[in-house]
């Protein structure tokens, strides 16, 4: 099944954001705060699979939250999201302006822009073999 990248499923996700709050998200809850570090991890790897004809003008983005803290977010390249094969997107976990990586609660996937919502995108693509990683 050509929107799998690895495994038996993906997490596929549908994007509008022509109504408020103009952006769309996924968001995984841990229970027990995890620790981002063990072992010397660094690195969050997330494969995203897009599709050609989808309005791109809004960042893909990943935000990682400690408990009761604003989220620390990454956009990533809206080209992403028309990228009709699978692309392997890295983030340093020293990207995530003020997050104790040892403490993490939550996770979002999202397209849009949380901090100042505008109007606009929608469309429909995939994610993938989420993991952590280290040099």
């Amino acid at each position: 099944f050509q929107n799998i990248h690895g495994g038996g499923q993906s997490v596929p996700m549908e994007y509008d954001n022509a109504t408020a709050p103009y952006y769309s998200e996924t968001v995984r809850t841990w229970d027990t705060a995890q620790d981002w570090t063990v072992a010397g991890v660094d690195t969050l790897v997330l494969y995203v699979k897009g599709i050609a004809g989808n309005d791109a003008t809004q960042p893909l983005y990943v935000a990682l939250e400690n408990q009761g803290r604003t989220p620390a977010v990454v956009t990533l390249d809206p080209a992403v999201l028309t990228a009709t094969d699978w692309t392997e997107q890295e983030i340093p976990l020293s990207r995530f302006a003020g997050l104790d990586a040892r403490t993490v609660r939550k996770m979002y996937i999202g397209v849009g822009n949380r901090a100042t919502p505008t109007q606009g995108g929608a469309g429909k693509f995939y994610i993938d073999d989420i993991r952590l990683t280290r040099p």
